[in-house]
């Protein structure tokens, strides 16, 4: 797989917003990133990006799922999917993004109120846990 996968635990999906687009903001550049949300929510989604995250603005897409037009129309790309929902729905595009050749990063937004697993064994299936603080074991991270 040719993607570093985070995860962090949600209240909503303007927490799941902020905690990634502080992320995408603060530690990668050049990047594409593609929303992919289980509730459609696009206009909250770009109000936020709008009005906080304005270099991260052009170079944003929105779906409720995962539009394959998008990530091969920019084979030379690196990705950053950003997928926000519960985590029957989480799950799901993830094992879409698992077989897809985009190079990048996936951070997994769970809505806390819907976890099936407990918390531990999401954040160890994943290479990082990122939380409003920032990234948790920012010590081994290469960006």
């Amino acid at each position: 797989m040719n993607k570093i996968k985070l995860c962090c635990f949600t209240v909503n999906s303007t927490h799941a917003y902020i905690i990634s687009n502080n992320f995408i903001n603060n530690e990668l550049k050049d990047v594409k990133v593609i929303y992919i949300n289980e509730k459609s929510e696009k206009r909250k989604l770009k109000n936020i990006i709008s009005r906080f995250y304005k270099k991260i603005n052009d170079k944003s897409f929105y779906t409720e799922w995962l539009n394959e037009k998008i990530t091969h129309d920019y084979n030379n790309e690196t990705f950053v999917f950003v997928v926000n929902g519960k985590q029957e729905f989480v799950d799901k595009v993830n094992e879409y993004l698992d077989i897809n050749e985009a190079i990048g990063y996936v951070i997994n937004c769970y809505d806390i109120f819907d976890i099936k697993k407990d918390t531990a064994s999401i954040i160890s299936s994943h290479d990082y846990y990122i939380n409003t603080s920032g990234v948790v074991k920012k010590e081994t991270l290469n960006l």
